[in-house]
């Protein structure tokens, strides 16, 4: 078993030693999805602050074994690189965050939405990818690329897996968006590269809607953009 392995079954145990208490001492249900999805931001926070040593993971579209992303990465010629990201804050409701960008790294366009709704993490999750989809249609791009930390998602997403859950019938919702387009790649990436969509999603402080972005977005993401672009060139 290898170091991130190892770092993966530790972190399993303690997230299901405590939901496990949540359930039996506060009487509270448990969202299966919600424990692993918890366990999949722990180890990638964890190995992007660099307390991983052994470098196990994902490289952009391609998914390398041994590789990990330096940062965000542009997309290929001709194509937009959509990230997506969303929160499911209890009590609260759900945010979601977008934001697209050229092969230059130039933002175009964003959005932020804050819904009151009851949402399962695994459901915000495929919702932020149609609405990112959604506006990609809308505004015309023909290639596209769409990113997301929720390797749950990116996976069901290129098996084009089918179901009648309410997770399925979205996924379905987003394959007939994507009938639109000439080209569509499907990439996973680590939480620490894909901070636009994360700042845009947790920068609504209340349930308001949604707020749309052009060409600049708000300070907080605006500052993650500039890092990346350090990274870019």
């Amino acid at each position: 078993m290898g170091c991130r392995e190892l770092v993966v079954f530790m972190v399993s145990c303690w997230a299901l030693w405590k939901h496990r208490n949540k359930v039996i001492f506060d009487v509270r249900e448990v969202d299966p999805h919600a424990v692993f999805k918890r366990v999949e931001d722990v180890v990638d926070e964890m190995e992007g602050g660099g307390f991983l040593v052994a470098r196990c993971g994902g490289r952009g579209m391609e998914n390398t074994a041994g590789e990990v992303a330096s940062g965000w990465e542009v997309p290929p010629a001709d194509f937009v690189k959509i990230n997506v990201d969303a929160g499911v804050k209890e009590g609260v409701g759900v945010s979601v965050g977008v934001v697209c960008r050229d092969e230059r790294g130039k933002v175009l366009w964003g959005i932020s939405m804050g819904q009151n709704l009851a949402w399962e993490a695994h459901i915000a999750e495929v919702s932020v990818v149609f609405e990112g989809v959604r506006e990609a249609v809308r505004r015309g791009h023909s290639r596209i690329v769409v990113e997301s930390d929720c390797l749950a998602v990116i996976e069901a997403l290129k098996k084009k897996a089918n179901g009648r859950s309410m997770f399925s019938l979205l996924l379905d919702d987003i394959f007939f968006l994507c009938n639109s387009f000439s080209s569509v790649l499907w990439s996973y990436t680590r939480r620490d590269n894909n901070k636009v969509a994360h700042s845009l999603a947790h920068s609504l402080d209340s349930v308001v809607g949604r707020v749309e972005w052009s060409d600049v977005l708000l300070p907080i993401a605006n500052n993650a953009v500039n890092f990346d672009s350090r990274l870019i060139y």
